[in-house]
């Protein structure tokens, strides 16, 4: 009889020996989980848009970086609601870029006014923006007051001794609040690793400005020469006085709002650089229209310019026609009214289209509204084996006015009939790709050729891809002449307002000349799940309360089943005991 029990007693011990060593082995096996992902990374991104998941190309960046990156982030302290999630979606992005790194990325945020006296603020703020961040007034609204606090949404990424600005937030003319935060943090991942990208480059590569032919001068392109120049190296080319071969050691050329006549050697040393596989952006216009003229006069009429380029043009696909695109969706000038004495006002002004990229490609994916003065239409003709793609359209409301063109400056103070406006969506920029064969293939003679002033001639292209913009304005920064004094390229100094114009082109020009696919994660496309404001403030109280006493009554309701089925199994086994103990003494 004793030896049953005590069988039955081992068996107890038994139990409880492997219960402990099974505990023991799930202890070892969740240390031993840890220890191997200290070494390697592995995360699931369940979303539906994929927005945590790095893109390829940003994974091969960070592999390849070869020193530590910092980074210091200005959006710390008190930040209104939307702000707190573009913070939050930074430290998300950068945990994620620092993992997939091997730890190569340290970040921090800072509250650059933190414990900052009131006569030192400014100081603070000349720093900041000497650095190259913008800064941004906002008005904080609250139930007793308004307040005005200036923030620095932006970062300084710190890379081998060089350092570079990231602007993150991108602001939108005409865009709700929520959805310009969420096209700012769609653009994060892009914004940190172009950058990355830019400071971790070796070599620079070469852009020239082209000379020579009345292009815009140093003055003029001021604010995107400077931007360029983080970057790239750039030099200016007065091309008529070069051989045949200057060109070949660049990687693009910009050709911005020439107004003189090009000679066949010069349209050769562009078409030789185009067949070797060089890259172009150009800014042409084919009519001559300026505002500073109308404030002299009050009136002028549009004049072609014989820039002998149209031959050129039609081999890439592409026609300028003699027009200009009048639009009802439009920026203001300044003009003078008399009320009683003279007064500026503004004015809608027709010839001044606002373009609003309306387009999902990565150049103009998300940008702001783009600043055009006196543009005209183009077309795509010619070949078809050469890819055409429009980046920039006018709006739906939208006309044509043929050259020659009556410009008055009274026509700011007429209101116009929509009815006229019918010519919709007229194309003001267009992406060319392919191979591109000479203009000049059976026009050269044998002759010609041995005389050594055109080189070593080539018919056949390379690869390559050229942007086409029918206005060299969109380039163009204003100037004061009296006080000699640059403004950033599309900032007006006579309403304030900045457009899109510097992110544009320089989009632009890093799809040029970047063969890699980081430009692809401006792409990215996140939806926006706004809550229903009307909605959440009739049920706030209900869903208070779902979110507060339902959890309570789910413990309370678990702790309960818990606790009897306990009772239970316990009551079961003490009864099971009894009746053993019973059975073994008869």
């Amino acid at each position: 009889m004793v030896i049953k029990k005590k069988n039955h007693t081992d068996s107890i011990q038994q139990k409880k020996k492997q219960s402990l060593i099974s505990t023991l082995i799930f202890i070892g096996i969740i240390v031993l989980l840890n220890i191997i992902a200290q070494f390697r990374f592995l995360r699931f991104d369940l979303t539906q848009d994929k927005r945590y998941t790095l893109g390829h190309a940003t994974k091969e960046l960070l592999n390849d970086l070869d020193d530590q990156v910092y980074i210091r982030i200005y959006l710390e302290g008190e930040l209104p609601a939307g702000f707190r999630r573009l913070k939050e979606s930074t430290k998300e992005l950068l945990d994620e870029m620092r993992a997939v790194s091997g730890k190569r990325i340290d970040y921090e945020f800072i509250d650059p006014m933190k414990d900052i006296s009131a006569k030192d603020e400014e100081g603070i703020y000349n720093q900041l923006i000497n650095e190259g961040l913008e800064p941004v007034n906002l008005e904080v609204v609250t139930k007793d007051n308004k307040t005005q606090k200036i923030i620095f949404p932006g970062a300084v990424v710190y890379y081998k001794g060089r350092s570079l600005p990231i602007k993150l937030l991108k602001q939108q003319i005409g865009v709700a609040p929520d959805q310009v935060l969420h096209n700012s943090i769609i653009g994060l991942e892009y914004d940190f690793v172009n950058t990355i990208k830019k400071l971790s480059e070796s070599k620079r590569k070469k852009i020239a400005f082209i000379e020579g032919h009345g292009e815009l001068n140093e003055k003029e392109t001021w604010d995107i020469q400077k931007s360029l120049e983080e970057y790239y190296d750039v030099s200016r080319i007065n091309l008529p006085i070069y051989k045949v071969g200057i060109l070949d050691s660049l990687d693009l050329l910009i050709i911005a709002k020439p107004r003189s006549t090009f000679s066949e050697l010069d349209k050769y040393k562009i078409d030789q650089f185009v067949v070797r596989g060089g890259k172009v952006l150009w800014l042409l216009e084919q009519l001559q229209a300026e505002i500073d003229s109308l404030t002299e006069t009050g009136s002028a009429t549009s004049i072609a310019y014989d820039l002998n380029l149209n031959d050129m043009l039609f081999k890439y696909g592409i026609r300028i026609n003699y027009n200009l695109v009048q639009d009802l969706q439009c920026h203001y000038i300044p003009v003078l009214i008399d009320m009683g004495t003279p007064q500026q006002d503004f004015r809608p002004w027709l010839y001044y289209p606002l373009v609003f990229p309306i387009l999902n490609h990565p150049i103009v994916n998300n940008l702001n509204a783009i600043w055009f003065r006196f543009a005209s239409s183009m077309d795509t003709v010619g070949n078809p084996r050469i890819k055409k793609t429009p980046l920039l359209l006018s709006s739906e409301t939208s006309r044509l006015a043929y050259n020659p063109v009556q410009i008055s400056i009274l026509d700011a103070h007429r209101e116009p009939n929509p009815e006229l406006f019918d010519k919709s969506f007229q194309m003001l920029s267009v992406l060319v790709e392919g191979s591109f064969p000479s203009i000049y293939k059976n026009r050269l003679s044998a002759e010609t050729l041995k005389t050594g002033e055109y080189g070593e001639f080539r018919e056949q292209g390379k690869p390559t891809k050229m942007i086409f913009i029918s206005d060299g304005d969109v380039i163009a920064n204003q100037v004061s002449k009296i006080r000699e004094q640059y403004f950033p390229l599309g900032y007006d100094r006579f309403t304030n307002q900045t457009f899109g114009n510097k992110t544009f082109v320089l989009n632009a020009i890093d799809y040029l000349i970047d063969d890699s696919d980081i430009l692809q994660l401006r792409s990215k496309q996140f939806k926006l799940r706004l809550l229903n404001s009307t909605k959440v403030e009739k049920e706030k109280v209900k869903w208070q309360i779902i979110n507060l006493v339902l959890p309570v009554i789910f413990i309370l309701l678990f702790g309960y089943i818990f606790t009897f089925i306990r009772k239970k199994r316990f009551s079961f086994i003490s009864k099971t005991q009894n009746t053993y103990e019973e059975k073994e003494r008869y």
